[in-house]
């Protein structure tokens, strides 16, 4: 699967991660020390960041000093450890990570979010990523990439974020009777994504997480699913769910190395619980212990490589 370049920033700010629509929902089977990094175009220095925990802009691991974000505000993903890297011009300072008070971490988890991107709905959850200082990976359907994402998108990727594939269209391609088929679309995607954001997606995503033997045979690129919270109409908690009800599910279901799976875009979900959550799920498992990764860092920290689970799908990457 390839794709077409893109003269943003996202590339460079990507790069750093080693491994690389509408409203639509997951049904109930939805099962180090780095060297510092310089994210974006030289731009002009800014005021240093404040030092904390987790730097943002360097080389993904432990104990690494956060770059500098360049032009446009592109920065490598997060590092824990690390002081807060200087703002250039256009650029956004690293972020200081919030983990005063917090335990060291022992433990990671990985975020990521489904069906976007959205110019409006997508920003509410890159608040709440930034507020924190914590990556995320998204996942996004190739039709629902627009020109006026491009601001978010180059948001996401200063924060650490990285880019996944969940199809073109949402189509369930667990129907699809060829191999040929299921490439077009999954092939689809992948050019939009490497055209809005510079790099091509690492990971698939199913629509549903519904898949099949075609399916697993035709795309070259390991599955991901995770802890389905059910933040989605008529979800897995039945009905609308409720900021409590997502947060129940994270803590009974999480553990080290989890994949959470969360969406950014659901239009017809009023109101939307997926930002309100977390601030609770956030803090919470910063206080036992884990350290927020995108969904490549997971595996590279791990030292797992995502490709050897075959003909299935990914939920945790445990610690060896």
């Amino acid at each position: 699967m390839r794709g077409l370049g893109f003269r943003s920033v996202l590339a460079t700010a990507l790069l750093f991660g080693v491994f690389g629509a509408i409203g639509c929902s997951d049904d109930d089977s939805d099962p180090n020390t780095p060297t510092a990094g310089t994210g974006g175009g030289a731009g002009t220095a800014g005021a240093a960041g404040t030092a904390g925990t987790a730097g943002a802009a360097g080389a993904a691991g432990t104990a690494g000093a956060a770059g500098a974000a360049g032009a446009a505000g592109a920065a490598g993903a997060a590092g824990s450890g690390g002081a807060a890297g200087a703002a250039g011009s256009g650029g956004a300072a690293g972020a200081d990570g919030g983990d005063a008070g917090f335990p060291t971490p022992d433990k990671l988890v990985a975020l990521t979010f489904d069906d976007g991107p959205d110019a409006t709905l997508t920003p509410a959850v890159l608040d709440k990523l930034e507020a924190h200082g914590v990556p995320a990976s998204f996942f996004l359907i190739g039709i629902q990439i627009g020109n006026d994402d491009a601001p978010v998108l180059a948001r996401a990727a200063s924060l650490g974020c990285t880019f996944e594939n969940h199809s073109d269209n949402f189509t369930a391609l667990d129907t699809l009777a060829t191999e040929g088929e299921v490439n077009a679309n999954v092939d689809a995607a992948t050019t939009k994504i490497t055209d809005a954001t510079g790099a091509a997606p690492a990971f698939f995503r199913a629509p549903n997480l519904a898949t099949s033997a075609t399916m697993f045979s035709a795309i070259d690129l390991p599955f991901a699913s995770g802890i389905v919270v059910g933040d989605f109409p008529g979800g897995n908690n039945g009905g609308n769910p409720t900021v409590e009800s997502v947060v129940a599910v994270v803590r009974a279901q999480i553990q080290d190395g989890s994949i959470i799976l969360m969406h950014d875009v659901q239009p017809s979900l009023n109101p939307q619980v997926t930002p309100d959550a977390l601030d609770i799920i956030i803090p919470e498992l910063k206080s036992q212990g884990y350290e927020f990764v995108n969904l490549r860092q997971l595996f590279q920290r791990r030292g797992v490589d995502p490709n050897s689970l075959q003909d299935g799908q990914w939920t945790v990457v445990p610690p060896n």
